[in-house]
Order: structure tokens, then sequence, then C-alpha cells
């Protein structure tokens, strides 16, 4: 068994069109797990449909939604949600898969488009309805934690689904797009961006829907007016709960923007030079002396992206098994730094 394994990696490592097929076979996967798990989160925790406010979850979704309530604002009361959300939904998703297409990558426009497609089926049937486990989890979440539960496990569904997508350079679509494109501009962490744009997003809905409450009266009679204003702002807080969750676990997953320096301190002059030939990165040599030795000694120092630093390693290591090495997470770099392309 060992050796089919082993027959297996040697046979993919050195067949181009075998390794081509591996790792879109890994992305698919990789996409498909994304969009169940977020499918699962939404459904479960953020709109479970059990008679309980929902949480605005933000996104384009979101967006739609703002720009619908501008237009109830505007007069037009009789317009019908649903088709609008859908509509918009579409027309605001098609500039951003021109922007995934040409300024990011096509490989990665085409899987966020799986993704979305994925996402759009699950969401269907993953449901209360349709599963009744679903519908015993939402319940005791909501009957045990409220929205505070329910805000928290949804941020790490919907986090963990755009950190997967990330993981191999695809999105879930959206705003994701967007904080993505941002990020690799500036070459810092993507979370932030994805959580700025859905806050943004979460908050003017909520200002249009208490204006609305203001301009046109408590639609539920159910409620006193203070409750109908106090609602849309409670779901406001929460919902920015849920947005800072989400962004911590996809900054926790992701590293492709986190920078690590290396630092290697070796009797070997030949490292910096070895080590530039197996990589896009400058390296630095600093001749030096052992306080203890007073041997001469080489200070060997690079920056590299987090996702590298394992490699980086094992071949300083292969080069002189007795380097004194040591890592440091940077916050930020400028100048030149390579960042392999997104195709």
């Amino acid at each position: 068994m060992k050796d089919w394994i082993r027959e297996s990696k040697e046979y993919i490592r050195t067949h181009k069109k075998a390794r081509l097929v591996v790792f879109n076979l890994i992305i698919f996967f990789v996409s498909t797990l994304s969009a169940l798990i977020f499918a699962f989160g939404f459904n479960t925790f953020m709109a479970p449909g059990l008679n309980v406010d929902s949480i605005a979850s933000g996104g384009m979704s979101g967006v739609s939604q703002v720009i619908t309530s501008i237009c109830r604002l505007c007069g037009w009361r009789d317009i019908d949600e649903n088709a609008a959300h859908a509509i918009l939904y579409f027309l605001l998703n098609v500039p951003l898969m021109l922007l995934a297409f040409f300024g990011i990558g096509k490989r990665f426009a085409t899987y966020t488009l799986i993704n979305v497609v994925e996402t759009s089926i699950f969401m269907r049937f993953i449901t209360p309805t349709y599963i009744p486990l679903i519908a015993e989890i939402a319940e005791a979440m909501t009957n045990n934690g409220g929205f505070l539960s329910r805000a928290l496990f949804g941020g790490v569904c919907t986090g963990l689904s755009s950190a997967l997508c990330f993981k191999v350079e695809v999105s879930t679509g959206g705003i994701d797009i967007i904080a993505y494109y941002i990020s690799l501009k500036k070459r810092t962490n993507v979370g932030k961006y994805s959580a700025s744009c859905n806050a943004l997003s979460v908050t003017l809905f909520t200002l249009f829907s208490m204006l609305d409450i203001l301009i046109y009266g408590n639609p539920n009679a159910a409620q006193t007016f203070d409750e109908a204003i106090a609602s849309p702002f409670v779901r406001c807080l929460f919902s920015i709960l849920y947005l800072f969750a989400s962004a911590f676990v996809v900054d926790s997953i992701n590293v492709r923007n986190r920078k690590i320096r290396i630092e290697a301190i070796t009797s070997l002059r030949s490292l910096g030079s070895e080590l530039v030939k197996n990589n896009h990165h400058g390296v630095t040599v600093i001749e030096a002396q052992g306080a203890y030795t007073g041997q001469v000694r080489y200070i060997v120092t690079m920056v590299v992206s987090a996702y590298e630093e394992k490699s980086t390693i094992r071949a300083i290591k292969a080069i002189d098994e007795h380097a004194f090495i040591q890592t440091e997470t940077l916050n930020q770099v400028y100048g030149r730094f390579y960042m392999k392309p997104v195709e």
C-alpha cells in the first residue's frame, strides 16, 4: 500500500497533465466543501426560517437589501422585494465576475462562479424543510443562546467557507472578490477588507430600516413603536459581531498575505546564494563573529510568505543542518516583494 502511494505521488510529480488534473480536482473539492459549509451555516444560524428574526449577512445580498430599502424610502412601496433582490444580486455580481476574470485571474473567476452556483443549489436543499436535523439544531441554538450564539457560529461557518476558497486561491463571490482584489494590491490580510465592506452594507440597511419605520409607521402590529425601532438596531449589533467572527476565521486560515522574516546563522557563506537559486525572494547576508567561539559566522535574512515558511526552513536545513534559525511574523512590508500571481 505504501509503495502504491509513493509510486502515485512520483507519477503525479513527473507528469504535468496528471498533476494538473489532481490540482483541479482538489480545488473543485474544496470549493464544493466551502459551498456546503456556507449553506449549512446560513440556513441553520443566520436565517433558519423558524419564525425568528434573521441576522443580516452582508455581501451582495446585503447591498441589494440596501438598494431595495432606498427604493421603498423613495415611495416605491409595492416593489416585489424577492424579485428585486434576485435581479440586483445578479446585476451586482456581473461586474465583480469581470473584475475577477480580468483583475485577478481566469481560474479564480471560473471556480468562483462554480462556488456561487453550488452555494445556490445547497442553500435550496440544505434547509430545515428537507433535513429535520437542521431544524433541531437551529431551534436548540435559538433557545439556548439566541442572537449571540447564532452570530458566532454563523460567523465561523461563513469565515471557514471563505477561508477554504482563499486557501486554494478562489473566492465565494460577491464582496469577497473586492476584498481579495484589494488585498492583492495592498498585500495584506483579506479579512479586514471583507468585514469593512459587509459592515457598511449592514449599517446602511439598519439605518434605512429605521427610517422606513419612522416615515411610514410600524408594519408589525404585535410590536410597539419603540420595539419596532429597536429591533433593527439590535440585529445590526449582532450582525457586526457575526462579521468580525467571520473575518477572524478568514485571517487565521488564509495566510497568503502574511509575511515571515527568517533569519539563519550559519558557518556556510554559500547558504545565501543557494537560497536565491530556489526562490524568488531576495536574501541578505551579513558577516559576523561568534562571541563565544570567535569564529566567523554569516547571518542570512530573508522575508517570505507564510505558506513558504516551512519549505524555506527545510531548504536551509538541507544545506546546513546545524544552522540556527529563527522566524518572526511581520505586520507589513514595503518595497518590492514577490507574490505568486493568481491564475
